[in-house]
C-alpha cells in the first residue's frame, strides 16, 4: 500500500471520525446539560475520554496494518497516536489527551452553536459525515484492512 493511499485512508478512516466523535461528545454534553460550562464539564471530559478510547480500541487492527505498511516518518507518527498496544503510561497519556480534547469540544460546541442548533439537527449531520467517511475509507481499501485474510472455499 502506498503512502498516499495510507494517508487518504487514514484521514477518512481515523482523522475525520475522530474529530466527529469529539464533536458528538461536545454536542451530547451540551444537549444534556444546559449549564454546560460549570464544574460538570470535568465529568463530561472523563466520559468523553473513555468514549474516545473505546473508539480507538475498535480500530486497532487497521491502525496496526497501516502503521506497518508506511515508510514515511511523519505518517508513522500520526498513526502511532491511535496505537494502544503499548505501555500503561502511553495509554494514560492518550486518555489525558482525549480528556482535554473532549473538554475543548464541549466548550467549542457551547460557544459556536446555539442551543436550538445543538438540540436540533447537528448530531444527524455529524452521523452522516461519519458514515460517509467510513464508507469511503472501507471502499478504498477493504481487502488490506480486513481482519479476514483467507479466501472462502467453494
Amino acid at each position: 500500500m502506498s503512502n498516499k493511499k495510507i494517508s487518504i485512508i487514514y484521514i477518512l478512516f481515523f482523522i475525520i471520525p475522530y474529530i466527529v466523535c469529539l464533536l458528538v461528545v461536545g454536542i451530547a454534553y451540551n444537549a444534556l446539560v444546559l449549564h454546560a460550562l460549570t464544574w460538570r464539564v470535568v465529568i463530561g471530559g472523563i466520559i468523553g475520554a473513555f468514549g474516545m478510547f473505546a473508539v480507538k480500541v475498535i480500530a486497532q487492527r487497521p491502525v496496526l496494518i497501516m502503521y506497518r505498511s508506511t515508510k514515511q516518518k511523519f505518517l508513522k507518527s500520526l498513526i502511532n497516536f491511535f496505537i494502544l498496544e503499548r505501555s500503561r503510561w502511553v495509554i494514560g497519556f492518550n486518555l489525558l489527551i482525549d480528556f482535554f480534547l473532549s473538554i475543548g469540544s464541549i466548550y467549542l460546541v457551547a460557544n459556536i452553536f446555539t442551543i436550538s442548533q445543538i438540540i436540533g439537527r447537528t448530531l444527524g449531520w455529524l452521523v452522516l459525515i461519519l458514515i460517509v467517511s467510513l464508507t469511503l475509507a472501507s471502499y478504498l481499501e477493504f481487502e488490506t484492512l480486513s481482519i479476514y485474510t483467507g479466501k472462502k472455499k467453494k
